[in-house]
């Protein structure tokens, strides 16, 4: 979240509330691969019980995923119930009264990994023309 939050930071000028963007931005994607894990999980499932996904016409393969969407839509309701409990059990305020564990500071060794896959970069272009 701290990258993405300091990618942002022009946009605090415009009174874009960055910290809440970029959480929810890396919430979302932390959960990304619990919900394909859970997915899986439930198509499997739903095979076990003989559902197959993979025949019939356009409407009936949406038809058979429908009853998929729900048990998803609750996993998923209450992974961000327990996150949110999880959140206000440690304290947290969110917004600028935050610490950080650990602060960026710009190093040489940034330039030199900068400059080097820039060049990199480059080399693949000119190579692949």
């Amino acid at each position: 979240a701290d990258a993405t939050e300091s990618l942002m930071q022009p946009l605090k000028k415009l009174k874009v509330p960055v910290h809440e963007i970029a959480l929810m931005l890396s919430i979302a994607l932390r959960f990304v691969p619990t919900l394909m894990d859970e997915t899986t999980k439930i198509m499997n499932a739903q095979r076990s019980r003989g559902v197959d996904f993979s025949e019939g016409s356009l409407i009936s393969r949406i038809k058979v995923v429908i009853p998929l969407l729900i048990p998803l839509f609750v996993s998923a309701l209450t992974r961000a119930e327990d996150l949110a409990t999880a959140m206000e059990a440690r304290g947290y305020r969110g917004g600028e009264g935050r610490s950080k564990y650990r602060l960026q500071v710009w190093h040489l060794q940034d330039t030199l990994a900068l400059v080097f896959f820039f060049l990199v970069t480059l080399a693949l272009i000119f190579l692949r023309n």
